[in-house]
């Protein structure tokens, strides 16, 4: 239910941060469904692939070795997609963005009821934003669905590159054991993103909710700062549209962006600019 809350006087109230606790949680199961893919896909295809020496692949079997891998590829893969099929997928990512959504819900409304002055129990029980978060966590379902699906492509095409260059097991089997350890960093980088990604969005969408509009970025005030996110830093913005900046030519809501870690103030109206006007 949308409601317009109003403080005494302007004011402003940060967004909640991200947890760092449902962070390190979600990055532990992407990274353990890229290692338990990667176990599988070495046992099942490679440690099974004939070879008459470890220079270069010759075919002992019948038939083209490359279209022996293919087959051997996609049974691995058709095991894996269901070790770690959608439904499992889709529990995940509710069980980790739920998680997120009850402490957002629980911070966000902390903070703001010490503005205004109405509980946070009542602006909880008249929040009515069910739909729209839940289509946000199917977005982090999304995610890793993709990450599950390119990290298998990612490996095969990969592997008949290489074949077709004549490289031996040896370098192939290293090379994929070095992409192993990429993909398990891309999978932690992945969680990072989207767990900030949804909690900056979930808030958004609440402050939306109580007819807050506008919005102050603010960066973690060191090093690793992005020139572009700097560039953006103590700027206000609508929170319907986030905030564009010519230095990278993107329109973005603090958080969204890869590995962001910058955060917004909302900014909340003062009841002295009704009496005033």
């Amino acid at each position: 239910m949308k409601r317009d809350v109003q403080a005494p006087k302007q004011t402003d109230v940060k967004a909640p941060e991200p947890p760092k606790a449902e962070i390190k949680e979600f990055g532990k199961f992407m990274k353990h469904m890229v290692e338990q893919m990667a176990k599988r896909y070495r046992n099942q295809v490679f440690e099974q692939l004939h070879k008459s020496t470890v220079e270069k692949f010759a075919d002992e079997q019948v038939g083209n070795f490359a279209k022996v891998f293919l087959k051997k590829a996609d049974a691995v893969k058709r095991k894996l997609l269901k070790q770690f099929d959608d439904d499992r997928l889709e529990e995940m990512a509710k069980l980790y963005t739920g998680k997120v959504d009850r402490r957002n819900k629980k911070e966000f409304y902390r903070r703001i009821e010490k503005k205004i002055g109405v509980s946070k129990e009542e602006l909880e029980q008249t929040e009515g934003l069910t739909y729209q978060i839940n289509a946000y966590k199917l977005e982090t379902f999304q995610w890793i669905r993709k990450m599950r699906d390119d990290t298998l492509q990612m490996w095969t095409s990969n592997t008949l590159r290489q074949m077709a260059e004549g490289r031996s097991l040896e370098d192939i089997l290293s090379d994929f054991d070095g992409m192993v350890e990429k993909r398990k960093g891309h999978a932690e980088m992945v969680a990072r993103t989207q767990i900030s990604s949804f909690n900056s969005i979930v808030s958004k969408t609440r402050a939306r909710n109580l007819g807050l509009e506008k919005a102050i970025w603010v960066t973690s005030k060191d090093e690793r700062v992005r020139k572009c996110h700097q560039a953006r830093d103590g700027k206000e913005f609508d929170l319907a549209e986030g905030l564009y900046s010519s230095c990278d030519g993107k329109t973005l809501l603090p958080g969204t962006d890869f590995q962001c870690r910058c955060d917004y103030r909302m900014l909340i109206p003062g009841m002295e600019e009704d009496e005033a006007a």
